[in-house]
């Protein structure tokens, strides 16, 4: 059969657009109105007149939930954020801020103070009213219980609450508090979450409750099921689609195959879309189309341990980036599809990236840079000795569950070959892999970044590097105060002129620095059965599976079923 693809490209003149700390005057640009923006949170207007349909749609993934806890289980914490929990706001897919929870926000001139207006007609899934006591109490809670959730108390002075109002007081100013806080906290019911006092250490069905427009119906983790149902008192627009099934397989293989065979309508992996050699197949199949755009993450990236006597030199990770055959690495992961990265570190689907001329393998250079630092082939067997005459062997740490590490490993290690170095590989599983990053135990580490993870802190990738980001990693132990004074800048600045300024220089720093390099930009793929329609893609949110596109989406004309 030959090569079709139903292609939709989601773009804005080629690049999503990036949200400038929310420039300029706040109660202009923040304080949106319910009427305005908040559609559907009327009791009339619940659902479509024709009422909701009970076709089910069935969503593959290879995400393993383990508990329905969404401060415990990482991957089921997703699912809370596209399924059952609300935050304060939400995103869109050219990441401007929308109201949720909150039906009006704003902040003052300086950033400092952040009002929320709460919508009066949200309720918890058993019926209680979703109210301020809440919302504060869910900022605290995370703060002393959740591992990531040491930041609160870093940078929020105090909550104040009235009736349907919340109000932060910052301890500085946070221009971006919205994306940092507003959206990335999934808000918790008091009632239930009280009395857990190790949320570690407890299952309970219960702590599966939220306030969004689906309930967790049933999860069998022997079997990687989990089904959902609509909410039919949602305070929003109510989905028309009233069940929702995410099954888990062990392999993309498999997901894939069940895609071919109609046993699956939709394709998810928070922050990736199906990795790009499952494309061609899956577009072939006539009951199947394809979604894409450019990526707001990265899908790998070479990061340098700055603290590592090996790579701490910038001669030596600047002959690192300039073995690298780059080309190679994007024929690996993408297929071509993607591009060759630039050393700014910032995707071109970003508004605010800076067009620095991409990177090029360059052999000859990456071999003299060497030789300046005193790294030479001094008994003429190919591989580099330092000065204290010791091979430089670097250890590698990676990640063992994400898709192309090993191909591009292999790439890697052939790279460095040429230029006289040799790779040790640390693969680890996710928890193993972050103990070796506290640890500092390896000397080069591959990691992809996240839509959220290059918008989190200062935005353009800041908090996968800054020392001042308490509780979070710092990927390649960066500790520059003239970094952390520029993430700084960003943090506490609300002009857009000056802000550009500051984006631009964030990216001059990574280019002149390398802390780490970008392999490649990619694109993300998104397969799903066109018998639905009305998807729409959200990279914050992960894909396909989002608040948007069930506020949109369509269910499956009866005609369509012989395609299910």
């Amino acid at each position: 059969m030959a090569f079709s693809v139903h292609y939709k490209t989601v773009s804005r003149r080629g690049r999503l657009a990036v949200m400038p700390a929310l420039q300029g005057v706040f109660s202009v640009h923040l304080l949106l109105m319910v009427s305005f923006l908040f559609c559907g949170c009327s009791r009339g207007d619940k659902t479509a007149e024709t009422g909701p349909s009970e076709a089910l749609l069935r969503i593959g993934t290879t995400m393993a939930v383990k508990q329905t806890n969404p401060v415990a289980d990482y991957y089921y914490s997703i699912l809370a954020m596209v399924m059952t929990h609300d935050s304060l706001v939400r995103f869109d897919e050219a990441l401007k801020p929308v109201p949720q929870l909150a039906v009006k926000f704003a902040s003052d001139e300086k950033a400092q103070v952040w009002t929320f207006d709460l919508n009066p007609n949200a309720r918890w899934h058993d019926g209680r009213p979703v109210t301020s006591e809440d919302v504060k109490f869910t900022f605290e809670y995370l703060s002393k219980h959740h591992v990531s959730g040491g930041w609160v108390g870093d940078i929020i002075d105090k909550i104040e609450i009235r009736k349907h109002q919340v109000i932060f007081h910052l301890k500085k100013p946070c221009s971006r508090f919205l994306i940092n806080a507003g959206f990335v906290v999934r808000i918790l019911p008091r009632h239930t979450w009280e009395g857990v006092f190790d949320p570690h250490k407890t299952q309970a069905p219960r702590l599966a409750m939220g306030c969004g427009p689906y309930q967790l119906d049933d999860f069998d983790r022997s079997a990687g099921t989990l089904r959902f149902r609509v909410n039919p008192d949602y305070y929003g627009a109510v989905p028309k689609t009233r069940r929702v099934d995410f099954r888990t397989y062990g392999t993309t293989d498999l997901l894939a195959l069940a895609m071919s065979k109609g046993q699956v309508d939709l394709y998810y992996q928070y922050a990736a879309g199906i990795p790009v050699p499952y494309v061609k197949k899956l577009s072939q199949q006539p009951h199947l189309a394809c979604m894409t755009t450019a990526s707001l993450g990265i899908p790998a990236v070479l990061g340098f341990n700055l603290k590592s006597p090996l790579v701490e030199a910038l001669s030596v990770r600047k002959a690192i980036a300039l073995a690298i055959d780059y080309q190679q690495i994007n024929a690996c992961l993408m297929n071509g599809k993607g591009q060759v990265p630039s050393p700014g570190l910032v995707p071109p689907a970003f508004s605010s990236h800076a067009d620095l001329p991409p990177w090029k393998q360059d052999l000859d250079r990456s071999r003299a840079l060497l030789a300046s630092q005193g790294w030479n082939d001094r008994d003429k067997n190919g591989i580099l000795e330092t000065d204290g005459e010791v091979s430089p062997v670097l250890t590698l740490l990676v990640r063992s569950d994400l898709w192309g590490e090993n191909q591009v490993v292999k790439l890697l290690a052939r790279d460095l070959k040429k230029i006289g170095m040799g790779i040790k590989v640390r693969s680890a599983d996710l928890s193993t892999y972050l103990a070796f990053l506290k640890e500092g135990a390896y000397d080069l580490v591959l990691f992809r970044t996240t839509p959220w993870g290059m918008m989190m802190h200062a935005g353009l990738g800041t908090g996968y590097f800054d020392a001042e980001m308490t509780g979070n990693l710092n990927m390649c132990r960066l500790e520059d105060g003239l970094f952390s004074a520029l993430c700084g800048e960003i943090l506490e600045n609300t002009d857009h002129e000056r802000l550009n300024t500051l984006y631009a220089q964030v990216q001059r720093y990574y280019a002149e620095n390398l802390p780490a390099v970008a392999l490649c930009w990619g694109r993300n793929f998104f397969p799903y059965n066109k018998a639905w329609q009305g998807f729409r893609i959200n990279p914050l949110e992960g894909g396909l599976a989002n608040r948007f596109s069930w506020r949109d989406l369509s269910p499956p004309p009866r005609e369509m079923a012989e395609f299910r």
